[in-house]
């Protein structure tokens, strides 16, 4: 499956730039404070201190990060240094990304359907969603292994399998080349809800560690998401 890169392709393309050869070793290091603002698309986030920010998503704690009507609890490395972002022409509850200049981007995005209990329904109903972003984009994607792990909606909830799509992804427009790490995770939540959270990370040079950092969010981020709400919050941004 590759509809989830489009919406947050639409972010991450707007940094990308040229990229020279990965060094040997790079300390991790946070990124400058995140000022908010929209970013440069003329410049890209290459070279050391994008490498030094993969690294500092490998190993820095998790903190959990709330969308604007508290809904929602995302895990992220590093926490604090995450911004909220909308996604242009993409409705979504919630968005962060990681410095200005988009060292991994996070996403989560909910839509209707008439029973989210449905085995695979949910997978379909974010498919029909982000289709019309995926043509709009020229996207090479390349599957790899799914993963799946249990996660309970409540405390005292059955637990569900919920599946983890993963895959390697090449852009190719006017805008940017560039290769990506990404995967997503659709969970049924509230009543007639569906979830889908994903993270996309820019390799630019070095899909190693972008791997690393992807990989890390699906086993610590992914089955630690946590509802926060009573019942499907109403707006998006």
């Amino acid at each position: 499956m590759r509809v989830f890169f489009a919406p947050l392709a639409l972010s991450l393309l707007a940094c990308t730039g040229t990229t020279p050869p990965p060094p040997a070793v790079v300390a991790p290091k946070a990124p400058p404070r995140d000022d908010g603002k929209g970013a440069n698309a003329a410049k890209g986030g290459g070279g050391d201190e994008h490498f030094a920010a993969l690294e500092q998503l490998k190993v820095a704690p998790f903190e959990g990060r709330t969308d604007k009507q508290d809904a929602l609890l995302v895990p992220l490395p590093d926490g604090p240094r995450w911004t909220r972002v909308r996604f242009w022409g993409v409705p979504s509850l919630v968005g962060f990304r990681y410095g200005k200049d988009h060292h991994a981007v996070v996403g989560a995005f909910l839509s209707e359907v008439d029973d989210s209990s449905k085995q695979g329904i949910c997978g379909k109903n974010f498919e029909t969603f982000a289709q019309p972003f995926v043509d709009s984009f020229d996207v090479e994607v390349k599957r790899e292994k799914p993963q799946a792990f249990a996660w309970r909606a409540k405390e005292d909830a059955v637990p569900q399998i919920i599946e983890v799509e993963v895959m390697t992804a090449k852009t190719a427009t006017l805008a940017a080349r560039d290769d990506y790490a990404g995967a997503y995770a659709v969970y049924p939540v509230w009543e007639r809800h569906c979830l889908a959270i994903g993270i996309a990370v820019p390799a630019r040079g070095d899909m190693g560690r972008a791997k690393a950092v992807r990989d890390r969010f699906i086993a610590e981020a992914f089955p630690k998401i946590v509802l926060k709400a009573a019942q499907a919050p109403e707006k998006r941004f």
